[in-house]
């Protein structure tokens, strides 16, 4: 998954609702990729942080949650870093 600042997607909650996302951006940690999502029709400024998994093509990757506090809490720093520095 690469980062495409300012894309949209439509994700599928637990309950079938459609919700869009705006995608802030991909961070790459560890051999891994993290989407970093903000809610495009909530108020709130809270992100959502998703693994990206999948295969081989765009259309194979989805997204799954994040349980590890502490890879969360990684996973945001440095997405707080990459925004400082694209700030400058």
């Amino acid at each position: 998954m690469e980062k495409e600042g300012g894309d949209v997607i439509a994700l599928t909650d637990s309950e079938g609702s459609e919700l869009l996302f705006e995608i802030l951006d991909v961070v790459p940690y560890e051999g891994r990729f993290f989407a970093v999502l903000l809610p495009v029709e909530d108020e709130s400024s809270e992100v959502t942080i998703l693994e990206a998994l999948g295969g081989d093509t765009p259309e194979e990757e989805y997204l799954e949650g994040i349980t590890d506090g502490a890879l969360l809490e990684a996973v945001f720093g440095l997405f707080k870093q990459r925004c400082a520095r694209d700030g400058e």
